[in-house]
């Protein structure tokens, strides 16, 4: 556990510490793009917000629903992180033929090869699709289950903290992928991230705490943790081979 944490720490501080690197010249274009896709997405959030609360509320019988400080709270909250988890996703989605290739990019740097290299942007995306759209409903049906549980007392105090771990994993895992989608099949690669869960819940960490860092965190984000997570395998796979 802790050497998967303190790995991805480490290497996620030499990825910034390093302007040398062959990919370094698609931070501008994965920048800039993260910047995009973040201002869209928020624009539409803020103006849908309202849009679906007032749908959620009708939907109930009572007159709670529209008088109730509670609801409109717990409403707010939960818009927010649906569309902060659907912002994620859909970021990973459209950026990954781009972060793919600035993966392979760093592979080549570690070792001087990559495995199945030669990038494709149809098949680079197609993955990243079905592996993020597995991932967000998945982490959707987690997260409503721990925000349910959030409401109760006492229970609160482990369903937040499991909520934020659970987030962390997905993005990591989207994000380790296109490392390993030259490597490895879909199953394996499930199999894969599980046995290194430590390390994919901290780089989504690392992933989710930039992105709420205005501009300059939702710039760097993308980049970093991609070029951290292809390091951390590819590290790892020239000392002691993954199987």
């Amino acid at each position: 556990m802790m050497t998967q944490i303190f790995s991805i720490i480490s290497l996620f501080l030499r990825s910034i510490a390093d302007y040398k690197s062959t990919a370094t010249k698609y931070l501008v274009y994965t920048g800039m793009l993260a910047l995009v896709v973040f201002a869209i997405i928020g624009y539409l959030g803020w103006k849908l917000s309202s849009v679906v609360g007032m749908w959620l509320s009708d939907l109930l019988p009572t007159s709670w629903s529209h008088e109730s400080t509670v609801f409109t709270f717990l409403t707010g909250i939960a818009i927010i992180l649906l569309f902060w988890i659907l912002m994620k996703y859909i970021m990973l989605i459209l950026m990954s033929p781009l972060l793919s290739l600035i993966s392979e990019k760093i592979e080549k740097q570690i070792s001087h090869e990559a495995q199945n290299a030669g990038f494709s942007f149809a098949t680079s995306a197609a993955r990243s699709v079905r592996i993020n759209l597995r991932n967000l409903t998945k982490e959707i049906v987690l997260s409503v289950i721990l925000l349910i549980a959030g409401l109760i007392p006492g229970i609160n105090v482990i369903s937040l903290p499991l909520l934020f771990i659970v987030q962390a994993y997905f993005a990591g895992f989207g994000i380790m992928d296109f490392y390993l989608e030259r490597h490895y099949t879909f199953l394996e690669t499930k199999s894969l991230i599980w046995q290194h869960k430590w390390a994919a819940v901290t780089l989504g960490s690392i992933f989710s705490l930039l992105m709420l860092v205005p501009i300059i965190g939702v710039f760097f984000s993308p980049f970093l943790t991609t070029v951290t997570g292809t390091r951390y395998f590819a590290s790892l796979n020239q000392t002691n081979p993954i199987t």
